[in-house]
């Protein structure tokens, strides 16, 4: 069990409390943002409180079979007020997009699970040891002492499983596989769920993965590979960013590998590239990213970083080199 039951119980009591109820998640949401949310909403809506769930950008096309997907409004800008903001894995109200300004809701609960993470809410249930927030949300089930659904189980179990990786990331804990215990006791089936989320692909992801693998490469040593996806690969593909969500793992794959960098550049912007980190073991690329500004994991992070690809290239792969030699990331000139 988590060892944070004081904001657990500060998140019941603002929950019994309020009436009227925001919840939103990062930009680019992921699994683990949308599984989180929609489990949220639900026991928020069987409690009787009045949800309203929001994504500033479009829902992945892998997450669109999801119970109550349809539940969340894709929206630039949130109008209107609310007893009490919920504001997932995100280290601040512009990591999720400024959905809403600080002004719209009385209370805010920040529940977020990476290292960088900042006490913006009036609430701040912060565990970096969790492996997810659905694992936090999890606990608050349980805090609270509500059964999980099969479908709220299914959302919580895509969070679970995409954040870990498949359960092959080193944040993996006891824990986490006992709430997974749980949750295909309450219904969930794990083929069910790979088949949907791991082993399906669309055409075009294909036709994008097949161009960015062959800009695959490693530094000189062999220990760091990085590839890259541009815009004109979108447009030759027919994809989009929400395509390029497994394409970094594949830097992983290679023997010897302890980094692995995608860089992408966004769509619509011709001065951003941004920067996905993963490693192994103690390699810590949060350092990596939070040096260029951005955050997440040890072992998984990302940054933005402003001009080209070859200039990213150029300030990022330097700094990884002196990581892997020294532990500290620190801006290589």
């Amino acid at each position: 069990m988590p060892a944070d039951k004081k904001s657990l119980s500060l998140i019941a009591s603002a929950i019994k409390k309020h009436s009227t109820f925001f919840v939103a998640g990062h930009l680019k949401p992921d699994g683990d943002t949308i599984g989180s949310a929609l489990a949220l909403g639900s026991l928020l809506h069987r409690l009787g409180k009045k949800a309203k769930l929001f994504s500033k950008e479009p829902i992945p096309e892998y997450l669109r079979f999801l119970p109550s997907i349809r539940s969340i409004t894709i929206t630039p800008k949130v109008t209107g007020t609310f007893d009490c903001a919920i504001i997932l894995e995100s280290s601040a109200l512009e990591r999720m997009g400024n959905l809403i300004d600080s002004t719209q809701a009385k209370t805010f609960i920040n529940i977020d699970h990476h290292a960088t993470s900042t006490n913006f809410g009036h609430i701040n249930y912060l565990d970096p040891g969790a492996s997810s927030s659905a694992e936090q949300i999890f606990y608050l089930f349980k805090h609270m002492k509500l059964p999980i659904s099969r479908a709220e189980a299914q959302n919580l179990y895509i969070g679970l499983v995409t954040d870990t990786g498949k359960f092959q990331h080193a944040n993996t804990s006891p824990d986490a596989m006992l709430m997974a215990a749980h949750l295909i006791e309450a219904g969930v089936k794990p083929f069910e769920i790979y088949d949907k989320i791991y082993a399906t692909k669309s055409l075009v992801s294909l036709k994008l993965l097949s161009l960015a693998l062959s800009t695959l490469n490693v530094t000189e040593e062999g220990t760091i590979a990085y590839l890259e996806v541009t815009q004109d690969m979108y447009r030759a593909s027919g994809a989009s960013a929400m395509d390029t969500e497994d394409i970094i793992n594949y830097c992983m794959m290679m023997p010897g590998i302890k980094i692995g960098i995608l860089f992408r550049e966004i769509e619509n912007s011709k001065n951003e590239v941004k920067v996905s980190f993963r490693s192994r073991n103690r390699h810590d690329v949060n350092q990596l990213a939070r040096l260029f500004g951005g955050g997440g994991h040890k072992n998984a992070a990302g940054c933005t970083v402003q001009g080209t690809i070859i200039s990213a290239k150029k300030q990022v792969i330097p700094c990884a080199v002196k990581l892997l030699l020294t532990g500290l990331a620190v801006r290589v000139k």
